[in-house]
């Protein structure tokens, strides 16, 4: 039974990932920050396909080696880093604790994580696949996010390069996929129907994505049906970033407002 450890797997995107991967058969294991008692969909699951849940802060690079070391009681083949925070504060404005506080979680968290697991994978001379979660936040610029969110996950694209070029020669694959704005907790909130509206027209495709739809990329990447794509950046968002310079017709690009985007959101997913 393939045994995959999702970061941020509380709800969001995690959740959807963990509910796909289950359905299927396999074995799914979750490092977040919340307990699991305060997910309901956690407890539903089939038995077999519940692994570990370990309660952990992802900035914390022992914690999550220990957590990993626990987890990996039972062998691990993949691993899916959708742990963050969001940040809005621009270039001006950003602190310093604020731009290291991003970065430890999402830059730190995501290297920790992915050490920790391919770790484990080449000491047990096995092959696996690893998938971080960037944004097109880290391809280009998205108007209302922050400085220390842009440099946060256009390094999480950079390490993401380096682990799939280091370890290759272990059989181990590392993607990324690049959320655009996605239908979760951390990005719609209490807005209602008509700033779900103003972001889903941020894509030429008109509307948000389903976190489903992100997990679907992920599984795949996961999968043996990827076997030959490592070192991939795989764009999920729309039409948002191949449109970025030519905007398609009842596309708006304009700028969003701080309802869009809120400020140190708990979780990327």
């Amino acid at each position: 039974m393939t045994h995959t450890v999702i970061t941020g797997g509380a709800s969001g995107i995690g959740e959807s990932l963990a509910l796909r991967l289950a359905a299927t058969g396999q074995r799914v294991s979750v490092l977040d920050r919340t307990a699991p008692e305060n997910c309901p969909w956690w407890a539903a699951l089939d038995e077999s396909s519940r692994g570990a849940w370990v309660v952990v802060d992802i900035a914390d690079e022992k914690a999550v080696a220990a957590a990993i070391d626990e987890i990996g009681a039972v062998p691990i083949d993949g691993l899916v880093t959708c742990a963050g925070v969001a940040s809005r504060e621009n270039v001006l404005d950003v602190t310093t604790e604020e731009f290291t506080r991003t970065m430890s979680i999402n830059l730190g968290g995501t290297l920790a994580a992915v050490q920790a697991v391919a770790r484990h994978l080449v000491a047990g001379d096995r092959p696996g696949s690893i998938v971080t979660v960037a944004s097109t936040a880290g391809i280009g610029y998205v108007a209302g996010l922050g400085v220390a969110y842009h440099a946060s996950k256009a390094a999480v694209l950079g390490v993401t390069w380096s682990l799939a070029g280091d370890l290759a020669k272990y059989g181990i694959r590392v993607n990324a996929i690049a959320p655009g704005v996605v239908r979760t907790p951390m990005t719609v909130g209490q807005r209602g129907a008509q700033g779900e509206e103003r972001l889903g027209r941020r894509a030429p495709a008109g509307r948000l994505a389903e976190p489903d739809e992100l997990a679907a990329a992920a599984a795949w990447l996961l999968s043996s049906a990827a076997g030959f794509t490592t070192g991939h950046v795989l764009p999920v968002e729309g039409g948002q970033v191949a449109s970025a310079g030519a905007p398609l017709a009842g596309y708006e690009p304009s700028p969003i407002d701080s309802r869009d985007i809120p400020h140190l959101a708990r979780s990327t997913s």
